[in-house]
Order: structure tokens, then C-alpha cells, then sequence
């Protein structure tokens, strides 16, 4: 029996990027044992994966804890995998120092991302979902495509009583793209845009829900004024796929939401512009994004570690809302 080792942590997007690695490995060798080491946030969602064995760390402390807290969870992964053999090891992580995590864990193979272009480093262009599963079938044919892992969403009692009656539900992300290690701010589309958006759909007599978790309840004021349904910090993880599951059309920008979306069945409109949506964007039907890196020389400026100093991000904030809304009319329409 193969046995694997998966380390991927953090953070939401990223880790739903890397899931199909378990369907690849269960259509390939489905006797293998699958062993995942992630964080709190995501274990809600890898549990509903056939995964052998998971190993929960609280990022939070590992990422940005004090010293003993950041040694307490290193040993908790020790005493878990330290001493034993894996035939395969992915190290979705290109940070050198998540391999303390496996620094007494014996292996035949060891694949890992890196900061180093080349093999290591994701091929510029092709999906992480792709990328990832290369790291564990490094036969993945380059036309073949990886597509988002689909979950069967639970009901959510909460999300049912806000949205009795509604109808056109149209589901906002505006926070998101942000983790423990960092606020990549400049991958939102402007909460500013989102308003306009809102009075747009009002106005067209559609039923605007805002979403997010307990960390975007900056968002709320903005809306304050507006006759929107507030599930801001209200929903579980669980409760935020059945949301999108409910919505009619879900628009997001690059970000955790995005790939949460990804994962049901509903439309989705995603909005990019420092990163590359071929890269991110779910592969499935119903989804759509708007990128408009011809008008801008620097798009997309990231990557892959860093994006270039910029404190306006214009190739996001120009996308007009009226083009969003044109976007969701076409949408409904269609489907």
C-alpha cells in the first residue's frame, strides 16, 4: 500500500487549489493512505474528502504565534509523522521553513514548491490545481484538466430563514483575500464598486446578500443604508457553501469566497486584475470572469510571492459595476 503525505495549511483558496490531489491519487491508486496535515480553518472542508488521516494545526499559532506557541504545533506534527515512511510527499507550501515539519519523516519521493523559478516553481499560465496535482503524478498530461472539487453542501437552517420568499439572489464577497501571513488588498475589487453594484441590483429589484466571514465585518457600514441581507460573520464555513448554493449568482474577486463558490453549483462572476485568473479561476461551467490586462501594461504583476509596489490598483477599481451588472443580467438570462 502507498502511502502519501500531504502538508498544505493555509489558506482557504490555496488549500481547495490543492484537493484534487486526493481524487487523483483514489482514481489511481485507490488502496493508497492518505495522510494531510492542515489547519482549523480548513478542516470542515477536507474531512468531507476521502483522507485517511488528518493532522490539525492551529495556523494561527504556527504562522503567527510566539516562539513556544510556533514550537508547541511543530511538535504536534513531530509525535504525528516523525519516524514514519512515505512513499510520496507534497509540500504545497513554497516557504523553506514548512519543511521543519518533516524534518524527521522518512521519504522515497519529496516534491515541494519553492521561490526558485523552475521546476519547482508553478508553471506561469497553468492552473494551481494542476500544478498541485503535478506534484503528486508527475505523468499529468498537460491537457489535461483538473477541475474544482465539488462538494454536496449541507443545509444551513440560518441561510433558509434569511432568504424565505427572496428571489434573483444575488451573493456579494467583498472581503476576503486575506490570511494570517498577509492582506493582499490590492486583489479586492473596491468596496466602493461593490456599493454601487448593490444599488444597481436593487434597483433592478433582485435580493443582495452580503457575505463573508467574522474578520470582513469591516465591510458592513458601507451597506448600512442599503436593503441588503447581512450574513456577514453569521454563517459557518458549511453555511457559507450553502449560501452560494442558494445564490442565483455569486460575485467575488480572487479570494477564498471565490473557490468556496467554486466548489457548488451556482454562477459565478469573478472579478481580477494583479493575478492571473487562468491560474485560480474554478474550471467548471457557470463561471466567469471579467480581467481587463490589456488596458494595463503591469497585468498581472504577481508572481507568485510578491506583487509590484502598488498602492492603487486601478486594473480592479476601473471595473466599471454597470459591466458587472450587464454581466449578471446576461447570466440569468442564459440559464
Amino acid at each position: 500500500m502507498k502511502k502519501y503525505l500531504i502538508i498544505k495549511i493555509a489558506a482557504i483558496g490555496d488549500v481547495i487549489m490543492a484537493m484534487p490531489m486526493v481524487r487523483k491519487i483514489r482514481q489511481e491508486e485507490p488502496q493508497s493512505h492518505i495522510t494531510w496535515v492542515c489547519g482549523k480553518s480548513v478542516y470542515s472542508l477536507l474531512q468531507k474528502l476521502p483522507i485517511d488521516k488528518l493532522i490539525v494545526v492551529d495556523e494561527k499559532k504556527l504562522l503567527g504565534g510566539s516562539k513556544p506557541e510556533k514550537v508547541k504545533e511543530v511538535i504536534r506534527v513531530w509525535k504525528q509523522i516523525g519516524g514514519q515512511y512515505f512513499d510520496v510527499v507534497a509540500m504545497g507550501h513554497a516557504d523553506p521553513r514548512y519543511h521543519m515539519l518533516t524534518a524527521f519523516t522518512k521519504y522515497g519521493v519529496y516534491h515541494s514548491f519553492s521561490h526558485t523559478i523552475g521546476k519547482s516553481w508553478p508553471i506561469p499560465g497553468r492552473h494551481h490545481s494542476d500544478e498541485y496535482v503535478r506534484m503528486i503524478s508527475d505523468h499529468l498530461s498537460k491537457e489535461e484538466i483538473t477541475a474544482p472539487y465539488h462538494i454536496d453542501v449541507e443545509k444551513d437552517s440560518g441561510v433558509d430563514e434569511a432568504l424565505t420568499g427572496k428571489k434573483k439572489i444575488i451573493t456579494l464577497t467583498p472581503g476576503g483575500a486575506k490570511n494570517v501571513l498577509a492582506d493582499d488588498f490590492c486583489r479586492r475589487w473596491p468596496i466602493e464598486n461593490y456599493v454601487r453594484l448593490a444599488k444597481l441590483l436593487i434597483t433592478e429589484g433582485m435580493t443582495v446578500v452580503i457575505s463573508g466571514a467574522p474578520s470582513d465585518q469591516w465591510i458592513e457600514p458601507y451597506f448600512e443604508n442599503l436593503p441588503v441581507i447581512n450574513l456577514v460573520g453569521k454563517t459557518t464555513l458549511d453555511g457559507l457553501l450553502y449560501l452560494f448554493s442558494k445564490s442565483d449568482v455569486v460575485v467575488t474577486h480572487d479570494s477564498g469566497p471565490m473557490h468556496l463558490a467554486g466548489m457548488t453549483d451556482c454562477k459565478m462572476v469573478a472579478l481580477f486584475g494583479p493575478t492571473n485568473p487562468d491560474e485560480k479561476v474554478p474550471r467548471r461551467e457557470g463561471v466567469q470572469y471579467i480581467w481587463e490586462k490589456d488596458k494595463y501594461s503591469c497585468c498581472p504583476c504577481y508572481d507568485g510571492k510578491t506583487y509590484a509596489p502598488c498602492k492603487d490598483n486601478v486594473c480592479l477599481r476601473n471595473i466599471n459595476p454597470n459591466t458587472v451588472m450587464f454581466r449578471i443580467k446576461d447570466m440569468l438570462e442564459q440559464f
